[in-house]
């Protein structure tokens, strides 16, 4: 890292930088397990040509590629666990998933631009007590980041775990983003059900008797 960016980040507050962090891991976990899904779960990184792909054509055509053929789900648990390559247009549940993609994927962005701005704007005003909220908002703003990425190149999101109960109840197939979105809202869900509201000091007088 460059001298100038280490000096931004000493400049940033310790709950600041600690934020950040969590927040990168988030990202960078989302990412890679998205590159081994496309790798293991699709064709995308078989070579026309017999030869080996090398790490730079990898990488571009996990950025830049849309649609790979899919290859064969893995099952981690049958009837209950599967790796399965999944491409969501929409939000959770297919919301808005047969919407124009003219309107849908700007919508989604702004919709995750708007978020992660309040959440910054939010953990400011947050107190050195409230960790615990501020590893919510982190994990949150990870997984929007994470979506966000994969939006803002292919215009969809992946997905590949696929969690299902035999052929009878089966869950929104979902990547480690939504995970880090779920788990940080049923943190926020804790904070405000158990969090204390400091009680306020008894009025003085104001003047003594």
């Amino acid at each position: 890292m460059s001298a100038g960016g280490v000096g931004v980040l000493q400049r940033l507050s310790a709950r600041t930088r600690t934020f950040l962090s969590i927040a990168g891991v988030v990202v960078v976990l989302d990412q890679i397990t998205k590159w081994l899904a496309v790798s293991r779960l699709t064709t995308a990184f078989e070579a026309f040509s017999g030869e080996a792909l090398g790490f730079g054509d990898k990488l571009s055509r996990f950025l830049w590629q849309k649609h790979p053929v899919k290859s064969e789900a893995f099952a981690v648990l049958d009837d209950f666990w599967h790796f399965r390559y999944v491409e969501n247009p929409g939000a959770a549940w297919g919301f808005l998933s047969g919407s124009a993609s003219w309107f849908r994927t700007p919508f989604f962005l702004l919709v995750s631009v708007g978020a992660m701005i309040f959440i910054i704007h939010y953990v400011r005003k947050t107190t050195a007590e409230q960790r615990l909220l501020r590893l919510a908002l982190a994990l949150v703003f990870g997984g929007a980041l994470g979506n966000f990425i994969d939006r803002v190149r292919l215009g969809y999101v992946i997905d590949f775990i696929d969690w299902h109960w035999f052929d009878k109840a089966t869950w929104p197939t979902f990547n480690i983003a939504d995970s880090g979105i779920s788990v940080g809202v049923a943190l926020m869900v804790l904070e405000m059900m158990f969090s204390r509201t400091p009680k306020s000091e008894p009025e003085q007088s104001a003047a003594p008797k």
